[in-house]
């Protein structure tokens, strides 16, 4: 292989690489958004606990940051598979540069579902945000 093959692989790798580092900060930010949920319904369901779970607004509080977290359980499945489908395009590309082969459709429909997956991730994580701003509103007024 010469340096003008290597320069075309490593090339045709570069984007997809470029797009698993952008998801994996998408990735990052929801995680720690997870564990700052996970961690407050502990928090709650505790001072639930030891009000004898009479509290109605402490309860209501409970099930939207719980709610929350399935929203991010979701938007962290859907970026994890981005991810996983750019890297089938790392590898989609290199193989096809490397063997000289025609793998054009499978590299549009592993960026086509890449891209796809990171929508629908974004759509879970707007609708995460709303919670947290209706669950702000409940500490607000409480």
């Amino acid at each position: 292989m010469n340096h003008i093959d290597f320069t075309l692989i490593l090339s045709s790798a570069l984007t997809p690489i470029t797009l698993i580092s952008g998801v994996g900060l998408l990735l990052l930010t929801m995680s720690a958004r997870y564990d700052h949920t996970t961690a407050r319904v502990r928090q709650l369901l505790h001072a639930d606990e030891m009000t004898g779970g009479t509290d109605p607004h402490l309860a209501e509080a409970i099930e939207l940051i719980f709610h929350r977290a399935e929203l991010l359980r979701k938007a962290i499945l859907f970026v994890v598979l981005s991810a996983a489908c750019a890297g089938l395009l790392v590898l989609t590309s290199t193989l096809g540069a490397i063997f000289d082969l025609d793998l054009d459709t499978a590299k549009h429909v592993f960026l086509l579902a890449s891209v796809a997956m990171i929508v629908i991730s974004t759509a879970y994580f707007s609708l995460e945000v709303g919670t947290s701003l209706k669950a702000l509103g409940i500490s607000v007024h409480h």
